[in-house]
C-alpha cells in the first residue's frame, strides 16, 4: 500500500468530478468520431519518439494554492518513458520495459510492473495517454468532443483498479496535427492534475541512457 501511494503521489494523481456524458465547457460533441479515431491511429502508428517540456498543476480541495511542477517528458517505442521534474524538486520516474524506477533526489527505488497490477496499469495508461494509443483499448469507454482548435477525448476506466483512483482522463489534441497538448487526470471528488505539454518534438533520436538512472 505504501508503494502504491508513493507511485500515485509521484505522478500527481490527485484529481473535479463530472459524469462521462456531460459536455466539457466550451466544447461540443464531436460529429465524426470514426474519422477522428482513424487520425489518432495514424498519428500513433507514425510516432516512434516524443520529447516535450511540461507543466503540471495539482489542484487539491484541501489547499487554496495550486501546486505547480515543471520538467521534461521523453517517450520512445515501445515502452520507454521518462518523467523528469526540475522544479520545485528533482524527481524522475523512468519506465523501461517492465521496470519502474523512481529517483527521488538521489534515492533510487526499483519496481517490476509485472509484480504489481497497479504499476502495470499506470504504466500502460501513461504511454496510452501521451501517445494517443487508446482508440481500441477495452479498458476505457471513450467520448469525443471538439472546439475550433482542439479535439478532446474523455476516457472512463472500466478496470476496477483504475476506477478506484480515477474518475476519468481527459486528453486534448491539436486539430492541426493530433499532437497531445494536455492530459488531465480526475479522481472521484474535486481534486485533479493537469499536465500541459510544450516544445514538443516527435520522431527524434533519443539515446538509451535517457531511460537509465545516472
Amino acid at each position: 500500500m505504501r508503494i502504491n501511494r508513493i507511485l500515485l503521489i509521484g505522478f500527481g494523481f490527485f484529481f473535479p468530478f463530472f459524469l462521462l456524458s456531460q459536455i466539457p465547457e466550451g466544447f461540443s460533441k464531436s460529429g465524426n468520431s470514426a474519422e477522428l479515431k482513424q487520425k489518432i491511429r495514424e498519428s500513433s502508428a507514425s510516432t516512434s519518439s516524443i520529447s516535450s517540456d511540461f507543466k503540471q498543476e495539482k489542484h487539491l480541495t484541501m489547499m487554496e494554492e495550486v501546486l505547480v511542477s515543471e520538467g521534461r517528458f521523453l517517450f520512445r517505442k515501445e515502452n520507454n518513458v521518462r518523467w523528469e521534474y526540475h522544479t520545485p524538486i528533482n524527481y524522475a520516474i523512468i519506465i523501461r520495459d517492465d521496470l519502474f524506477t523512481i529517483n527521488n533526489d538521489g534515492k533510487i527505488s526499483d519496481f517490476s510492473t509485472e509484480s504489481n497490477k497497479l504499476f502495470k496499469e499506470v504504466n500502460n495508461m501513461i504511454v496510452m495517454a501521451i501517445k494517443g494509443d487508446f482508440v481500441e483499448n477495452p479498458d476505457f469507454d471513450v467520448s469525443f468532443f471538439e472546439d475550433d482548435r482542439t479535439y478532446l477525448a474523455r476516457l472512463k476506466p472500466n478496470d476496477e483498479i483504475l476506477g478506484d483512483i480515477l474518475e476519468y482522463i481527459e486528453i486534448k489534441f491539436s486539430k492541426a496535427n493530433t499532437a497531445v497538448t494536455e492530459v488531465k487526470f480526475i479522481e472521484p471528488g474535486e481534486d485533479y492534475t493537469r499536465i500541459s505539454f510544450y516544445n514538443r518534438k516527435a520522431n527524434i533520436e533519443i539515446d538509451d541512457d535517457q531511460f537509465q538512472v545516472q
